[in-house]
């Protein structure tokens, strides 16, 4: 009788353990989809006298790698039109919180503003409005993106450009990559494991393995770049996200482009910051795309949101440390004419 029941048990197990799984990752997936639509858009106020930015330089995004909460996006933001533009921050509160820790840790002296109603969210459209988005992502997962300049400045220029009852916005939004590294390694040892009679062939499999082990040293997260158009007409709104997807894929116009994957209407996307067609970046790549203005850039943009002078923090020559003696003058009294 115990044989029965055990082999009942097994049964009953393999059938059900799949739909289980299925059920657990669904209610899973909604919830986190709820809790970072839920979360806080702040706006990002760099400094005015920022210096040039060099993208290759910046470390914020191999630090969100590990920073970041598990398996949660958060969303980079660069919107604007002609009178106004800027950057915002938009995750869970605990995505949000890890995300500003390392960009001050990056660009000291930036300030957060959350949204409200003097300063509403870009991503929320007036009444009215209508809203077009189309989605890009790398050709090939397994080459590089080489940027031929600026990715930021082309759609700087392209927001300022933006006049009338409009407004643009481009999301980055990023996560965690935990695949892509181990694909890559599984696809090295094929390229060397490849049997071949050709040397030339030879060679350039081993010359294939080898960028394809440097590449998976790098840090990757999966990332949806959605270009927005906000618009009175929803044929203005279409202009826009189209004209904004068109600047950002030429600029990544190499052996690995940008490609359009999506395009649609809906708002629950754009709002709500949900993943979309993604693809793997590294943290380099991304770098390029999602990065504070320098003073090169904010030139492009003259009404560029900057942190007011009031929430500068001192220059170090000028601060006092905390145990320092300060020695105050005295006036005296005495007047000896």
């Amino acid at each position: 009788m115990s044989v029965v029941y055990g082999v009942v048990f097994v049964l009953g197990f393999v059938l059900l353990a799949p739909p289980a799984v299925w059920l657990y990752r669904l209610v899973y997936g909604w919830w986190r989809r709820r809790r970072v639509a839920a979360g806080p858009t702040v706006l990002l106020l760099p400094r005015a006298d920022l210096r040039p930015v060099a993208p290759e330089r910046v470390r914020l995004w191999a630090r969100l790698t590990d920073a970041l909460p598990h398996d949660e996006p958060v969303s980079w933001e660069v919107w604007g039109h002609r009178d106004r533009s800027g950057f915002a921050l938009h995750g869970s509160d605990e995505g949000v919180q890890a995300a500003m820790t390392q960009i001050r840790a990056e660009w000291p002296g930036t300030h957060r503003r959350a949204t409200g109603e003097t300063h509403p969210d870009p991503a929320i459209p007036p009444e009215g409005w209508a809203v077009w988005w189309v989605e890009l992502r790398p050709k090939r997962w397994d080459r590089p993106l080489t940027p031929s300049g600026d990715p930021l400045r082309a759609i700087l220029l392209e927001l300022s450009a933006i006049q009338g009852e409009g407004r643009g916005l481009v999301q980055i939004i990023a996560r965690r990559d935990y695949g892509t590294r181990r694909k890559l390694g599984r696809k090295a040892f094929r390229a060397r494991d490849a049997e071949t009679r050709s040397k030339g062939l030879r060679a350039a499999k081993t010359q294939e393995a080898r960028l394809l082990e440097e590449r998976a040293r790098q840090h990757f997260l999966q990332v949806t770049v959605r270009c927005v158009g906000m618009a009175d007409t929803r044929k203005r709104a279409k202009g826009m996200a189209r004209a904004l997807a068109r600047a950002l894929a030429s600029t990544f116009s190499g052996e690995n482009p940008l490609r359009w994957v999506r395009q649609g209407g809906r708002r629950r996307p754009v709002v709500e910051r949900r993943m979309g067609r993604s693809g793997a970046w590294t943290a380099t790549e991304l770098a390029y795309l999602a990065h504070l203005a320098g003073g090169d850039l904010a030139a492009l943009a003259p009404r560029l949101l900057t942190a007011p002078a009031r929430f500068l923090p001192a220059p170090p020559e000028m601060r006092i440390p905390p145990h320092a003696q300060v020695a105050v003058p005295e006036v005296s009294r005495w007047n000896p004419g």
